[in-house]
């Protein structure tokens, strides 16, 4: 179960990295953000779309070593958990956002609460 974990975790952050590389007007309109130029165009899909490829292929790797699939769970987890306690305080503080956040921070919290659960299934190893 926990490799299946981080194998999904993998393809979700390929997945929304490509996304976010190949239609980058499009997503960032779904949070209100404005790409006016080619610099905010290239700076949107290297952060949005360069990381989470990159990420992929760092959790892809831990995959690839049995015994390395609980740091790529703990590393994902980590990482969604950051997006979702960061739009969670963002939501409490500044309140008046579009109902999209909501769901996206309930995916991520989900998604941080399985790779930590799936870390905890495996045995810890130096």
């Amino acid at each position: 179960m926990p490799r299946l974990v981080l194998w999904i975790a993998a393809v979700l952050f390929a997945a929304f990295g490509i996304a976010f590389a190949l239609a980058p007007h499009r997503l960032a309109a779904t949070v209100d953000i404005q790409l006016p130029t080619d610099t905010a165009v290239t700076d949107f899909v290297a952060t949005y779309g360069g990381f989470q490829i990159g990420f992929a292929v760092f959790l892809g790797v831990c995959l690839r070593r049995p015994g390395r699939v609980r740091l790529g769970l703990l590393a994902s987890g980590c990482a969604v958990a950051g997006f979702a306690v960061s739009r969670a305080v963002g939501i409490l503080l500044l309140r008046d956002v579009r109902p999209v956040l909501y769901g996206v921070l309930l995916f991520e919290a989900t998604a941080a609460a399985v790779a930590f659960w799936a870390a905890g299934r495996l045995e810890y190893r130096d």
